[in-house]
């Protein structure tokens, strides 16, 4: 007898069907069956084994750290209210407000399988060395003029920006981008937080800015040599190296895009507010999706290390969950935050 190794599926299953048709009707069993149909009995418990291997392949295992469904609907529900926010951001601000505890990159599958997302071609960048970047408060400041029309006249905005923060420290709305206008500007910037350095042994802030002429001028060096400040100039034609305030100006400049405003009053008062969500509630990328005022004034680590405990704990009690343990486990220390 031949042993059938390349039967069709669909002929191993009308087999499968007369047997057990047979067995039902006549009470033969399946070995006098396979006999009549010439099929060895080898043959066909074989290609038993095979379905019942290729219908367990196809059970999903259970995942032990799957989201779980309520943890899905409100991540699509909170997506659906900040249609504005990507889905960093939408993760970490969720746990800040303690919607859901989940990574990133959970938040962007579940977003993903429920066609909320686009997917988005990543650029190439420069990417600033270590040693170039500020690693303290007040160490580095950045300041640049943005134009703005308003009305009829044109304004000048200058804002001076903590680089390691990526807080804006101070901004003023200028008729003029003269040298005497930028300067009592940057002096109502360090008369507003020379507290932070003074008496404390902290040196006060370098200032980076372009070769602009008010920058160049002899009030602005007169200002900056008062306070005991250094003065850094980018390259020539190079404003990538003063880009983190290059780049706030172009967040400032989205959020006023759709805004026209009769008069300066106006103005002002949108950029505070505009200013004011920036600093105060904004999360920032480039701070780990912190606001800028936690790191200016707050304990950056400390909230950090906040964040992972609750993911932490959100993934232990998912594995509870998941695995439907009868006895509840105590969660697993995290090793950096032994003694």
């Amino acid at each position: 007898m031949e042993d059938h190794g390349q039967t069709p599926p669909e002929l191993q299953q009308q087999v499968h069907a007369v047997v057990q048709q047979t067995k039902r009707r006549s009470g033969w069993p399946a070995r006098r069956t396979l006999q009549a149909l010439g099929i060895p009995p080898r043959s066909y418990y074989r290609w038993l084994r095979e379905e019942a291997w290729s219908r367990a392949a196809l059970v999903r295992p259970v995942q032990a750290y799957e989201a779980l469904e309520e943890e899905k609907a409100a991540v699509r529900a909170f997506a659906c209210r900040h249609t504005e926010l990507r889905h960093r951001e939408l993760a970490w601000r969720m746990i800040d407000e303690d919607v859901a505890y989940l990574s990133p990159s959970t938040v962007y599958r579940i977003l993903r399988e429920s066609d909320l997302v686009c997917p988005w071609k990543r650029r190439s960048k420069r990417r600033r060395e270590e040693l170039e970047k500020a690693q303290r408060s007040n160490e580095r400041w950045g300041t640049d003029l943005m134009y703005l029309r308003i009305g009829a006249g044109q304004y000048y905005l200058v804002t001076f920006l903590d680089e390691y923060s990526r807080y804006l420290v101070h901004w003023e709305l200028l008729t003029s981008m003269d040298g005497p206008s930028v300067s009592l500007a940057a002096e109502g910037a360090l008369g507003k937080e020379k507290n932070s350095w003074e008496g404390k042994g902290v040196s006060p802030p370098e200032i980076r800015s372009d070769n602009g002429s008010c920058y160049l001028s002899r009030e602005f060096k007169s200002v900056l040599r008062e306070h005991g400040l250094t003065h850094q100039l980018i390259k020539p034609h190079c404003p990538e190296e003063n880009g983190l305030v290059e780049r706030s100006n172009r967040t400032l400049r989205e959020a006023l895009e759709e805004r026209e405003f009769a008069n300066r009053q106006q103005a002002e008062e949108s950029l505070q507010r505009i200013i004011g969500w920036y600093n105060d509630q904004r999360l920032h990328s480039a701070l780990g999706f912190l606001r800028p005022l936690d790191y200016y004034r707050g304990r950056p680590h400390e909230l950090h290390e906040a964040r992972r405990t609750k993911l932490a704990q959100a993934r232990h009690r998912r594995r509870e969950r998941n695995l439907a343990l009868r006895q509840p486990t105590l969660p697993l220390e995290d090793p950096r935050s032994a003694p």
